[in-house]
């Protein structure tokens, strides 16, 4: 679980403060503010290390420098995450409970030299990022691809996949997730099945079985949460933070509420979920579904007058400042109205 972060010159980034919430954080911004920048780096936190082993030591260097190769794709060399032409940036995150690392990157140096290290290794919650493309479709030989040719594709669909294949929990499982499990079940009208360890098939609750490519990609999308679910890789309390990167991509707005009343529910749990969306309509059902308990954070990205990338934090959905997406929304109203009245009041 992440409690907070501190960027310097990190990409898109000059200097940037991050407090976390526990349950549910909700980023929003117009495009090149950084929002999956954010998310990836906070994954590469969370996953560029492993319990630590009897007899084994760690490099926390070593993993912090291939995950972010492998996450964020720089040409040649990590410097080159530096921002603009700044020669060192830096990285500090807090880590619940009481474990944080801090690290450096130089522009000119493919290596990562760390700067504070209390107990970063024995942080062993598994994360997990789903990015925006769903994955169920190309699942088939895309791992074996990944490990065998340089590809463009960024690691967390590799991460994921692996994820994906990850066998179910055996037995039942616990009433909250069933009750999750057959609202996506119910949503899809069916759900989706990993038969022989190989690919994904969609059994709907009338008719055939179809293969997966031949289902609906929004519904491969919710398919992707119903089987994280099933085979325990999202577990509140017990896994890692959730990020997910416009769970709204390619989800009709009805299915919408089925995902923001899911990930109310795993926050609930104990989830810490990290989301950045674009999507007027999820962010308007978690106003309306958020309960005063709900540990929830709204995080506004903008562009100050100097171009700098600032934020600006709340629990509160109408303080969201700036809000981008209801900007939008109000100037489509604008113009909607302006289009029905003609040429009145000019």
């Amino acid at each position: 679980m992440i409690e907070s972060i501190k960027i310097q010159n990190f990409t898109a980034f000059q200097d940037l403060s991050l407090k976390c919430s526990k349950g549910l954080n909700v980023f929003i911004g117009t495009n090149s503010t950084g929002k999956s920048h954010l998310l990836k780096l906070m994954y590469t936190v969370c996953s560029a290390n492993k319990p630590v082993e009897p007899k084994h030591s760690l490099d926390p260097a070593r993993n912090i420098l291939d995950k972010l190769n492998g996450v964020f794709k720089p040409e040649g060399k990590v410097g080159r995450l530096c921002r603009n032409d700044a020669q060192k940036a830096s990285v500090r995150a807090d880590i619940i409970p009481e474990r944080f690392i801090g690290f450096g990157i130089s522009n000119d140096l493919d290596e990562i030299i760390i700067s504070e290290n209390q107990e970063y290794e024995k942080y062993s919650l598994v994360p997990v990022f789903i990015p925006p493309k769903e994955m169920l479709s190309n699942f088939p030989g895309f791992t074996s691809l990944y490990l065998h040719r340089e590809l463009t594709i960024d690691e967390t669909y590799f991460d994921l996949c692996q994820a994906l294949e990850m066998p179910r929990l055996k037995g039942e499982q616990n009433a909250q997730i069933q009750g999750l499990l057959n609202s996506i079940k119910s949503a899809c009208e069916g759900e989706f099945l990993f038969v022989k360890e190989q690919r994904f098939y969609f059994k709907p609750v009338k008719g055939n079985m179809l293969e997966a490519e031949l289902s609906a990609e929004g519904f491969r999308k919710l398919g992707i949460l119903q089987r994280l679910l099933q085979n325990g890789r999202i577990q509140p309390g017990i896994s890692g933070p959730l990020f997910w990167d416009e769970p709204e991509a390619n989800l009709n707005p009805k299915l919408v509420k089925t995902v923001v009343t899911i990930l109310l529910e795993l926050a609930r749990k104990g989830q810490q979920i990290f989301l950045a969306t674009h999507d007027y309509v999820l962010l308007k059902w978690l106003d309306l579904m958020v309960k005063p308990e709900d540990d929830i954070l709204f995080h506004a990205l903008y562009h100050n007058d100097k171009g700098e990338i600032e934020l600006n934090s709340t629990d509160d959905y109408l303080k969201i400042c700036p809000n981008a997406i209801d900007d939008a929304y109000a100037d489509l109203v604008d113009s909607e109205i302006g289009n029905s009245m003609g040429d009145l009041g000019k």
